[in-house]
């Protein structure tokens, strides 16, 4: 998630080696996987929204959509930090 944050902002600024950068870390991470035994099918994709802002600026949110257990909606969303943090405590 981080890469893709960081490479979102790298574009909103016209930053080639931000963008860069962001590639590292991405293809990091899948290194990582790769030593752990997963690859990226194995994992739980998050929905990443791109939000354009004025004077050419970018915004994100990611999060998981998961099927509702309860209430109306068909779907709940959790954010990428409500995740991360659930998952740090266990």
């Amino acid at each position: 998630m981080r890469g893709f944050q960081q490479n979102v902002s790298a574009l909103a600024q016209g930053d080639e080696a931000g963008q860069a950068e962001a590639e590292l870390v991405l293809t990091g991470a899948r290194d990582r996987l790769l030593a752990a035994g997963l690859s990226e099918p194995d994992c739980a994709r998050p929905y990443c929204i791109i939000e354009p802002l004025q004077e050419g600026k970018l915004d994100t949110w990611c999060g998981y959509r998961l099927d509702a257990d309860r209430g109306e909606e068909l779907y709940q969303w959790l954010d990428w930090e409500t995740v991360q943090a659930e998952v740090q405590r266990q």
